[in-house]
């Protein structure tokens, strides 16, 4: 099974890309896990996914918990997942740049790295009133290990950075289904790329 992963910090942009990839018509594996914040309610990321991450890292610590076979609770994931039938799906959530190699061991990966300045993160978590690995503290971590990946390996990996896809949703929506191996055609591309909000103006 081909997987799509998207990779980012909290508040780095990784749930628009992935929003633009289920416009794609990528599957995600629903249900999806709800999020307290009003403007990103669907955070499409699966909770089986989710439960799957949290019982191998500690997301207050960004630490591996200690006596977890990461492996084998990604390889069950994997099982409980090909019973869906999908040829690719895709897949995001914070915690899973901590284990990309184990990931791509599993399944027949390709990366989406998402960029976003650390400032604009940490505005996000002061907005959203989250503790602090999910703003700059936790970006640091985060993007040092998808950095340390993107160095020490060779897994297809497409670098995206958000101010650009709010600039052009157009342009990364056809970058995205390209690189995901999607042959869609124009109307679809462009319902992908309408799911992007628009920055908000500048308070006053």
């Amino acid at each position: 099974m081909k997987l799509i992963l998207v990779c980012g910090p909290f508040g780095s942009g990784t749930t628009a890309v992935a929003g633009m990839l289920a416009g794609l018509g990528l599957p995600g594996i629903e249900p999806y896990f709800v999020s307290n914040d009003e403007r990103t309610p669907n955070t499409f990321e699966s909770i089986a996914f989710r439960e799957t991450l949290l019982r191998i890292v500690s997301e207050q610590t960004l630490s591996f918990n200690p006596g977890v076979d990461r492996v084998a609770e990604i390889k069950r994931l994997y099982d409980q997942i090909s019973t869906r039938g999908h040829e690719t799906v895709f897949l995001k959530h914070p915690l899973a740049a901590l284990l990309i190699p184990e990931l791509c061991s599993v399944f027949d990966t390709s990366l989406v790295y998402v960029l976003r300045p650390f400032a604009d993160i940490e505005a996000t978590r002061l907005r959203r009133n989250w503790f602090a690995q999910t703003g700059m503290a936790g970006a640091q971590v985060i993007y040092g290990r998808m950095f340390g990946a993107l160095i020490n390996s060779a897994f297809p990996t497409m670098i995206v950075r958000y101010p650009d896809i709010v600039t052009n949703p157009l342009d990364a929506a056809m970058k995205l289904a390209q690189f995901a191996g999607l042959g869609v055609d124009g109307h679809t591309i462009n319902r992908a790329a309408s799911c992007i909000r628009s920055p908000a103006p500048p308070s006053k």
